[in-house]
C-alpha cells in the first residue's frame, strides 16, 4: 500500500471510529438515579398536619444539605377516598451507598434533630406517625430522574403503581413505557412525568411506578383525553407483547405541601 493510499485509509478509519463513538454516546442514557418514595402514616387529621409541617421545616432542609433535592411532600387529595391518613415523601438517591447511610447522616446532623423535635420529641404512646413504608425504584431510560414540571399552587399529582405477575411481565411494562412509546406520548399530550421508577424493593412487588404533574384537574382531564384518543396509543396497546403486563393497577391523586420542591 501507498503512503498516500495508507493515510487516506487511515483517515477514513479514525472518521468512522468518531462517527461510531459519537452515535454510541448518543446512545447511551442519562445517569439514571435511586428514586426513593415513602409512605408515612399518622394515626389522625391533626398528626398528619403536624407531621408535614415537621417535614417541610426539618427534613427536606437535611436532605438538601446532604445535596438530596428536589424533595417532593404530598397527600392525598380531598377527593382522594383512600390514603387520607398517609403523607408521601419522594427524593433521589445518586447511589446505592447515598440510600444505605442515610438514616446515620441525618441523625448526625444536629440541626434536623433540633428541628424535627415535633418528632423525636414525642413518646411511643402518642407519636406524629405510627409507621412508614419506603419504596425503592430505579429510574427509566427517558426520565432517569426526578422531574420538576408544574409548580404553580394548584398543581395536582397522579401516583401509579402498575403491578405484574411475575419479572418477566414487569419487564415487558417497563419497556412499554421506557422503549415502547408511551412515555414519549405521555410528554407529548402534555402529562407530566415528575418520575418513572421500576421497582427495586418495597411493597406489591413486581411493579412500575410513577407520578404525573398537572397545573390543574382540568388539565389533567384534558391530557388523559387526549392520550386515549391518540392513535399512537391505539397501535402501543394492541401490541400483543404488551398483553397481560399489568395485573393490577393502584391510581392515588396527591397535594403537594408548602414545602414540597416538586
Amino acid at each position: 500500500m501507498q503512503r498516500r493510499e495508507f493515510l487516506a485509509t487511515a483517515g477514513a478509519v479514525g472518521l468512522t471510529t468518531a462517527a461510531l463513538g459519537s452515535l454510541r454516546a448518543a446512545d447511551v442514557p442519562a445517569k439514571k438515579d435511586y428514586l426513593e418514595l415513602r409512605i408515612y402514616t399518622a394515626k389522625d387529621a391533626d398528626k398528619k398536619a403536624q407531621l408535614i409541617e415537621a417535614i417541610d421545616k426539618a427534613l427536606v432542609p437535611a436532605l438538601n444539605r446532604l445535596e438530596i433535592k428536589p424533595v417532593g411532600v404530598f397527600s392525598a387529595h380531598e377527593n382522594e377516598k383512600n390514603f387520607q391518613e398517609n403523607v408521601f415523601v419522594l427524593f433521589p438517591h445518586k447511589n446505592l451507598d447515598s440510600v444505605a447511610t442515610l438514616s446515620a447522616k441525618l441523625l448526625a446532623d444536629k440541626t434536623f434533630t433540633k428541628d424535627g423535635a415535633a418528632v423525636f420529641g414525642t413518646t411511643s404512646k402518642d407519636p406524629l406517625y405510627t409507621t412508614y413504608e419506603s419504596e425503592l425504584y430505579y429510574g427509566f431510560d427517558k426520565c432517569p430522574t426526578i422531574e420538576t414540571p408544574v409548580s404553580n399552587k394548584e398543581r395536582i399529582f397522579q401516583l401509579r403503581v402498575y403491578r405484574s405477575f411475575n419479572i418477566d411481565k414487569n419487564a415487558k411494562k417497563v419497556h412499554m413505557f421506557d422503549e415502547g412509546g408511551e412515555l414519549p406520548l405521555f410528554r407529548k399530550v402534555g402529562m407530566n412525568p415528575v418520575f418513572f421508577g421500576d421497582a427495586l424493593f418495597g411493597t406489591k412487588m413486581p411493579n412500575l411506578t410513577y407520578m404525573l404533574g398537572f397545573e390543574n384537574e382540568d388539565v389533567r382531564k384534558k391530557a388523559w383525553d387526549a392520550f386515549i384518543k391518540s392513535p399512537e396509543w391505539q397501535e402501543i396497546k394492541t401490541n400483543p407483547m404488551y398483553a397481560d403486563t399489568a395485573t393490577e393497577i393502584v391510581n392515588i391523586f396527591l397535594k403537594p405541601s408548602d414545602g414540597s420542591q416538586v
